[in-house]
Parts: structure tokens; sequence; C-alpha cells
């Protein structure tokens, strides 16, 4: 089944936010997802507008709008160690993030829409758990039929 969309799965450790960010922007810049640009452009927007969800698993799902999204896709990291993301509905607040999904989305029109469905999917507890429980290998395909 293709979606037109690309998951792709990591598992690394970062230092920081920036890091984290940078690291997912590798990823999706390997598999010839997005363009450079948008890796800064997601840094840029984190600094003003944090994308940190206080939800049971701590989550961040960073994304930004940029000419440089080739295929809408999303990279889920894992990390060794969770890192310090700024909240989203509190910017003064911060959580420990245990899996990063940064989001690549090409066009706005599908924007708002697979940012509604990945919000819904990181706020159901068990489905967050199952990206940690997962392989790596096996998280790509279990999100393409759950976030669909």
């Amino acid at each position: 089944m293709d979606s037109g969309k690309k998951y792709v799965a990591i598992e690394a450790e970062a230092k920081d936010w920036e890091e984290a960010l940078t690291i997912c922007g590798d990823a999706l810049i390997s598999k010839d997802c997005i363009g450079r640009e948008f890796v800064t452009a997601c840094i840029k927007r984190e600094q003003e507008f944090p994308t940190g969800l206080p939800t049971t698993i701590p989550v961040a799902i960073p994304h930004a709008a940029s000419n440089e999204v080739k295929t809408t896709s999303v990279c889920v990291l894992r990390l060794k160690n969770p890192v310090t993301f700024n909240r989203m509905d509190d910017s003064s607040q911060t959580i420990e993030a245990r899996i990063v999904f940064n989001l690549a989305i090409k066009g706005s029109s599908e924007h708002i829409d697979f940012l509604q469905k990945l919000i819904a999917f990181v706020m159901d507890e068990e489905k967050v758990k199952k990206c940690l429980e997962l392989s790596i290998e096996d998280i790509p395909a279990y999100l393409e039929e759950t976030i669909i």
C-alpha cells in the first residue's frame, strides 16, 4: 500500500532538540524527501513555535512550511535518552521527549489534515508505546497502516 507518503524511522542520541531535528533532517535528506533548507526552517520554527506535547509518553512534532519538501514524509526519531523541548501549549514549560515525529508536508492543502492525524496518533498512548516497543525497521509500516 503506497499512500504517497514516506515514513522513516531511526534511533539515535541527541544532546538537544536542535541536534534531534538535524538528525531527522539528515535521515529525510538521505531518502530524498527534503532539501537542507527544510531542516533550517524546522529549527527556526521550533524556536518561535515549540512542538513538545506533554502526552503520557512525551513527544515532539517539529514541522515547517518549506518549498524544499519533495515528498510528504515523517521521520520518527526514537531517542536513546530523552531530549528537552519547549511545550506547544506553554512555551515557558518543557517536556522530555522520548520520540520526535518530524513532519515534512508537500503543499499547504494537506498540511492541516496530516498534522491533525499525527496529533491524534501521538495523543493515543498505546500507539506511541508501540513505537517504543517495535523494532525500528517495523515502525514505518506501522505508521503507514495507522496514520493514513
